[in-house]
């Protein structure tokens, strides 16, 4: 009896292969050459990225980036299991701290080259580099803030960077840069070693200024945005409930929108505020754990995120000796879990990465704007 062979059309196969996992997707490539093509095939993943990002059970994933100079996918459920161990294809990339992240691309800065910048997706292991034309090659010059986020007004991926006397966008669609003036940078009156990666939600990316720019909010910091519709660099007004010089709090996202955590440095409580339509407004007082007091808390925590489960907030805390993570349940209004990462600080983690193929094609259409 001859053996029947079932062709299933390509269509067929295209509708199975969109609805899979980004892990599926990377082993199912190497089935057959036209499942390799379909995969491979930029709309396609353009499709499969947009649709896992709009939807709420879209997989993700801690990233984790060792001292030696290797990135780890760590499952959200089970973050002692390690999905996938991948190193940059450049070795001037490897063993440097990431420096954003959004739709499953991340931002690196070399520590070699002062204007050097890849942006990468380590699941398609693919990377682009880019050098900043507005600083010079043996300048020492670092800038004091990044960010990257998405702009969907031009379906486009933007760079920031921010130096003392200007700042920089990057436009990945268009392959150009801009070099831009504002008065918030001019702020800026010390020489920077530290590159501050903002905080990105509601497409734009937020940071906080006084005499450096970091991500803690005092009585004499300012707030500014980088305004994807506009490309320009704004301030946000600071909240009326920051007032004293006792008080410290760290910006983050939460459900989407931008918000602040922390209060006075001696309470033993911190104060979660979220702003939702133009207004800030108090969502929760939580009780400090681990550091007693909410200053050494805020200065060592930070919010994940994670937009798609609205019931439970994820603390990541680092102490001197090891690093865990911390869920706060909303509805029983205390925390109800621990996750131990390790019990060394060789790793740095980026906040919850959104598993993705895709990586920006370049308009080559387009005229380079500078």
């Amino acid at each position: 009896m001859e053996h029947s062979i079932f062709l299933i059309a390509d269509d067929i196969i295209y509708s199975i292969l969109i609805m899979l996992c980004v892990k599926s997707l990377i082993r199912f490539q190497y089935v057959s050459k036209s499942w390799k093509n379909i995969i491979g095939d930029k709309i396609f993943r353009k499709v499969h990225h947009n649709r896992s990002k709009s939807s709420s059970s879209s997989k993700k994933s801690f990233l984790f980036a060792t001292i030696d100079g290797v990135y780890e996918f760590r499952p959200f459920e089970n973050p002692q299991v390690i999905l996938i161990r991948q190193k940059f294809p450049l070795k001037r990339f490897q063993h440097v701290p990431t420096l954003g992240s959004c739709d499953g691309m991340v931002l690196l800065k070399s520590h070699l080259g002062y204007k050097s910048f890849a942006l990468w997706n380590p699941y398609s292991n693919e990377y682009r580099i880019y050098e900043c034309p507005y600083v010079k090659t043996y300048s020492f010059t670092t800038p004091h803030a990044c960010g990257f986020c998405y702009d969907p007004y031009a379906d486009d991926y933007k760079v920031i960077l921010i130096y003392r006397s200007f700042y920089a966008v990057y436009s990945l669609i268009r392959k150009s840069w801009e070099k831009k003036s504002s008065v918030h940078v001019k702020e800026l009156n010390v020489r920077s070693w530290d590159c501050s990666p903002g905080i990105n939600t509601e497409n734009r990316v937020f940071w906080s200024i006084e005499w450096k720019i970091h991500q803690l909010v005092g009585r004499n910091s300012k707030i500014i945005y980088f305004d994807v519709k506009s490309d320009e660099l704004k301030e946000l007004p600071k909240p009326d409930f920051i007032r004293e010089n006792n008080q410290l709090y760290r910006l983050t996202s939460l459900k989407g929108c931008v918000g602040l955590f922390g209060g006075i440095i001696s309470s033993k409580t911190f104060d979660v505020w979220i702003m939702e339509q133009h207004e800030w407004k108090l969502s929760l007082t939580v009780t400090c754990i681990h550091y007693a007091l909410c200053g050494p808390f805020v200065k060592n925590s930070v919010i994940l995120v994670d937009e798609t489960n609205h019931d439970e907030i994820l603390f990541h805390i680092r102490t001197a000796e090891s690093q865990y993570c911390a869920i706060y349940d909303l509805e029983r209004h205390r925390f109800v879990n621990q996750i131990n990462m390790f019990n060394n600080l060789r790793y740095y983690m980026v906040p919850i990465f959104s598993e993705s193929l895709y990586f920006p094609k370049i308009d080559t259409k387009r005229k380079r704007l500078s």
